[in-house]
């Protein structure tokens, strides 16, 4: 089974870096190491036993999902006392925490439940774990990009001048969902004219214009695992610096995938087209990461940019979204998801890059 591989797996890794014990409070890392989907409950993961904390709404459910867990009835929210019993039966004083995602309550009501316990962290283990895809897992994604690709070529015609961002975003979202879509992995982004500048920029009450560029950022869900698709247009005639940065970007997406194999640091593969930008004066004009890892999430592990760590490996399945922005101009940003694979990447994105809409 699945699952119990990769708890199993993180046991061991526990070993490796001396854990006694981890707490496990962010749900798509819960989800992962469980397979429990559920809204409430948490994990107590020891190197010899696996623990399912939740309530009463969930208990059918997460014995069903996750059979291997012992599964423990909570009352009261996200109550601990029940963990730090079972830390106390076992004889564990030292508790690793999710520090990136334990708030602030939730630590003082640890702290108070087990007065004894030394605090330390997870030091994003499980994260690191999830970077690397299983194959399950990335024909989940895949099959996410596919209904991606799909949805976004039926509503494609909609795309004409005069129509709300809003109103463009609606009919994706709707097309999604209708081609099999669980949901949306993060707001359809609907930028048009100037405000294609704004990397995030969400769908606005703003009709699109004659000749104006339009970014469109969307994803889909499969089986719980994202896609993250964007694509560049301009509604009509483009001119001619449209069309110069639209090459530019399109150019340096190339060049990047080009450079992507086993082993090449996630920094260098941002440096290359950060520096290919520089040599054509527009290096002030790329704010953002390369690239990023996805999967239950739709930013995870690889950081393609500049703070980035590790390297790119065989099962990695991750973004290239180079972009160039212009404040009061507009902006353009093509973006395809990858998985590397022992011959090399694969884009797992098919819509056509095109500026100009036939």
């Amino acid at each position: 089974m699945v699952i119990a591989q990769r708890w199993k797996h993180f046991q061991s890794k526990m070993l490796e870096f001396d854990l006694q014990a981890v707490l496990v409070t962010h749900r798509p890392n819960i989800h992962y190491l469980s397979g429990f989907t559920g809204t409430s409950g948490f994990l107590l993961i020891t190197p010899e036993k696996v623990f399912l904390f939740t309530d009463f709404r969930y208990l059918e459910q997460a014995q069903n999902q996750s059979p291997s867990f012992e599964v423990v009835k909570i009352e009261g929210g996200m109550n601990y006392q029940k963990a730090v019993n079972v830390l106390t039966k076992e004889g564990i004083s030292s508790l690793a925490v999710e520090e990136d995602y334990l708030s602030v309550k939730a630590y003082k009501q640890l702290k108070k439940a087990g007065e004894w316990l030394t605090f330390t962290s997870a030091d994003n283990l499980i994260e690191k774990l999830r970077a690397t895809k299983e194959k399950k897992e990335i024909d989940n994604i895949s099959r996410a990009a596919q209904i991606a690709d799909q949805a976004f070529k039926e509503v494609l015609p909609l795309l004409r001048p005069g129509i709300r961002e809003l109103d463009f975003a609606c009919e994706l979202e709707y097309s999604l969902r209708k081609n099999g879509s669980e949901g949306i992995p993060f707001e359809i982004i609907v930028a048009s004219g100037h405000r294609s500048a704004l990397p995030h920029g969400v769908a606005s009450q703003k009709a699109i214009g004659d000749n104006e560029l339009v970014t469109v950022d969307f994803g889909a869900v499969c089986g719980g695992y994202c896609s993250d698709t964007t694509r560049t247009m301009v509604v009509g005639k483009p001119d001619q610096k449209q069309k110069q940065i639209f090459e530019l970007v399109l150019q340096a997406q190339e060049l990047a995938q080009e450079n992507l194999e086993s082993g090449i640091e996630v920094v260098r593969v941002d440096a290359q087209v950060r520096s290919f930008f520089q040599q054509h004066g527009f290096g002030d004009n790329f704010g953002h990461g390369l690239g990023h890892g996805i999967g239950l999430e739709v930013h995870e592990r690889p950081s393609l940019s500049p703070r980035g760590q590790g390297t790119l490996e065989e099962g990695m399945v991750f973004t290239v979204e180079p972009g160039l922005y212009f404040r009061g101009w507009g902006g353009v940003r093509i973006e395809d998801l990858i998985v590397l694979r022992a011959s090399g990447p694969e884009s797992l994105t098919k819509s056509p890059k095109v500026l100009e809409l036939n």
